[in-house]
């Protein structure tokens, strides 16, 4: 198990992968277990001030990082290295944008964690 310190954009975007989740039956025990790390609680949101606008037929959310602060997550490192790779497939398939830039903190923080 490894430890990682993640703010809010962080979590939301591993989850959104971690959601996602195709592969073997032992791996998917451990993504069902620690998928759960990730959570985000109303207190969370709260702190960090999370807002929502309609616009059209859809819902933004907004929320500030730093008020929102960071939350450690313990994660199984079989769990850690399936996201570093599928992240570092979309980064090799140009899959990011502007909007993504949680990614950047994200990876940097799974490479680091699996040295």
């Amino acid at each position: 198990m490894k430890t990682l310190k993640l703010n809010i954009s962080e979590r939301v975007f591993a989850l959104r992968y971690l959601d996602d989740f195709k592969g073997s039956i032992s791996l998917l025990g451990k993504v069902l277990e620690d998928v759960k790390k990730f959570g985000i609680s109303d207190e969370d949101w709260k702190k960090a001030e999370k807002t929502e606008t309609k616009v059209g037929d859809q819902i933004q959310w907004r929320w500030d990082d730093e008020k929102g602060g960071t939350k450690d997550v313990e994660v199984n490192e079989d769990v850690l290295k399936f996201l570093l790779e599928t992240l570092q497939k979309v980064d090799k398939a140009g899959g990011f944008s502007l909007t993504d830039k949680a990614v950047v903190g994200l990876m940097t923080k799974l490479e680091e964690s699996l040295k």
